[in-house]
């Protein structure tokens, strides 16, 4: 669990340290505001497409190893990022990451899905997502630290102590094997995966969220540049659930998982949960820096509600969930707090005081908290016997693919709804496609307080759209979450894998906390002992006192 926990913060903190980031890494690459944009896009996009597909891989090859590999992927996108010098090797790396944080994420669930008891797992995997919710709410405040303090290639350096720790922990911790071991031979089991079907649904998926972040962007929505990929996207996913329904032998996409209103409901309020919450992380820290004029470091205070209210709230559910053995109530209780919360959202701008944003974000914090472990545990309890593993693995995809959503189509809201400001008051209409960070550089080179003026409000006004999208989706899921019915999580646990228990086994705990001790020991400096003797107390000379050695 232990190792669970931290890679999951780690690649939570990959995904959201770029926010507060990227502006300085755009500024020293000498990049452009697109290019920028694509930094973050490039990992997003590779982290959702693969994820199904690694799933199924670790059917053939185990968890270990391909969890293994996946740490590796991510170490080596990390060197890639910090050596880069150009968009070309950046965006490698940045992919490479993706591919790996997919791996992580997805074969972690799958992990507790094998071990763990359905009715004990809200409890024990809320503290793996304890651990993503604060990667994500920690990475922007600790981006923005470092952007201001030192160089941006520390953002990537800072990683390699969990990589090296995951490479460590992996291969000694994560020790299940199958328990029905196939008798087929490796090559027989490549040949029987569904190949075919991955391939269709990757390039189709891939296609999809290309032309939904670039939309309003790089293209208009009405050119070929959009249309094009979007056409032949949505044209892929069909074909591959025509082919996955009919003609595949393996299919590694089940209908069955859909075939309730519950679990639909359950798996697209996945999705929305992560458009909802990631769009809210990357967007309000730059609300505090560009519109109320924060520094990083000030910028990471005013996250404090969020972080120190999401993450126990996530624990805290979990562990109400496994004791009342309801899930529902937290789904219910997390969207109405999440709308709300988006809504207040919609009354911020250049003046709002500490007492209005602060309390909007304890309400957030608390809504997508309440709901990040309950809603995940409900796609566990839906499911067919048998078929855990498969559902997580698609409840954690439709996640993934919401947080790709979540920039581009926020990023695409912003600034066609600041192009309408900007028209509306007279200003060049190009501005806006510079992006948010184009917009807070000319903020702060122009001296004509009229035209500052102008441009905050747009500014604002490009974020109320944003954030009026979020409280529309939110609502929506709110409405769908009412159809996901409640079932008991007493189910027993039925698995492919089981926990191995060799010698090597018994002593992993104790060589994996060693291990991280050792790393962790690196970091202590060795200072001089040679100090003079401070202290508060000193020997009371009496009679006693002079007779008190002998």
């Amino acid at each position: 669990m232990a190792t669970a926990a931290l890679l999951s913060l780690m690649v939570a903190l990959d995904a959201c340290v770029i926010v507060t980031s990227l502006q300085a890494i755009v500024v020293d690459l000498e990049l452009s505001t697109y290019d920028g944009f694509w930094i973050g896009t490039a990992y997003l996009l590779a982290n959702a497409v693969l994820m199904l597909f690694i799933a199924d891989l670790s059917h053939v090859f185990g968890r270990r190893p391909c969890l293994t590999i996946s740490v590796a992927f991510f170490s080596l996108g990390t060197v890639f990022c910090c050596i880069s010098h150009s968009i070309g090797l950046m965006l490698v790396g940045r992919s490479f990451q993706g591919v790996g944080g997919a791996g992580i994420i997805v074969l972690c669930l799958l992990i507790f899905t094998d071990i763990v008891p359905l009715r004990f797992r809200p409890t024990w995997y809320g503290l793996v997502q304890a651990a993503w919710a604060l990667g994500n709410c920690v990475g922007p405040i600790l981006g923005g630290v470092i952007a201001q303090n030192t160089t941006w290639r520390w953002v990537f350096y800072i990683m390699f102590p969990f990589c090296a720790a995951g490479l460590v922990l992996v291969p000694w911790l994560v020790n299940l094997v199958s328990i029905d071991p196939p008798a087929d031979a490796m090559s027989e089991r490549l040949r029987k995966m569904d190949w075919l079907g991955n391939a269709l649904f990757i390039g189709s998926a891939t296609l999809l969220l290309v032309a939904i972040s670039w939309g309003g962007l790089r293209y208009s929505w009405s050119s070929a540049g959009t249309l094009v990929p979007l056409s032949l996207g949505a044209v892929g996913t069909a074909l591959t659930m025509i082919y996955e329904s009919r003609f595949a032998t393996s299919p590694f996409l089940r209908r069955r998982l859909f075939q309730t209103a519950s679990s639909t409901a359950t798996y697209i309020c996945g999705a929305i949960q992560g458009l909802v919450m990631y769009g809210q992380l990357y967007y309000v820290p730059l609300y505090f820096m560009d519109v109320k004029g924060f520094t990083p470091i000030q910028t990471g205070v005013a996250l404090f509600p969020v972080m120190f209210t999401l993450v126990p709230a996530s624990i805290i559910t979990g562990r109400l969930v496994t004791v009342s053995n309801n899930y529902q109530w937290s789904i219910w209780v997390g969207w109405t707090l999440a709308t709300v919360a988006s809504g207040l959202m919609l009354l911020w701008d250049a003046d709002t005081p500490s007492k209005v944003w602060a309390p909007t974000l304890v309400l957030l914090g608390l809504g997508h908290g309440s709901i990040l472990n309950a809603q995940n545990m409900a796609s566990h309890a839906l499911c067919a016997e048998g078929d855990e593993a498969i559902a997580a693995a698609m409840y954690a995809f439709l996640r993934q693919f919401g947080m790709a959503l979540g920039v581009g189509v926020g990023g695409s809201t912003f600034q066609n709804v600041m192009l309408l400001k900007l028209e509306r008051d007279g200003l060049a209409s190009s501005d806006a496609y510079g992006g948010t960070h184009a917009i807070a550089a000319m903020l702060s080179a122009s001296t004509d307080a009229a035209l500052q003026s102008k441009i905050l409000d747009a500014y604002v006004y490009g974020l109320r759209g944003v954030y009026g999208l979020y409280v529309g989706v939110s609502g929506a899921a709110f409405l769908m979450s009412l159809f996901i019915k409640s079932v008991s999580l007493n189910k027993g646990l039925r698995s492919e894998h089981r926990v191995h228990a060799t010698a090597v086994g018994h002593n992993s705990i104790e060589f994996g906390v060693s291990g991280a001790a050792f790393l962790m020991s690196l970091f202590i400096k060795s200072v001089s002992l040679n100090k003079g003797l401070r202290s508060e107390h000193r020997v009371h000379a009496t009679a006693v006192g002079h007779n008190s050695i002998e």
